[in-house]
């Protein structure tokens, strides 16, 4: 079974990371909460403006 993943923006691309520049760190905007935004890494082409798929929302969501 699938891990439930929810749509997200790219609002910001920061830059490459990890050991060997494979990741990239973007800011992403939650599309179901539109003021809510975190930073992710991603693994392939991301351009500012495109819709990804983000997994483990439910823990960074509701951080106290």
């Amino acid at each position: 079974m699938d891990p439930p993943s929810v749509p997200a923006r790219v609002v910001k691309v920061l830059g490459r990371i990890g050991a060997r520049g494979l990741l990239t760190e973007v800011r992403v905007e939650l599309l179901k909460f539109p003021r809510m935004q975190m930073l992710r890494a991603v693994k392939g082409p991301v351009r500012l403006g495109d819709i990804i798929r983000i997994t483990e929302v439910v823990e960074d969501a509701w951080r106290p």
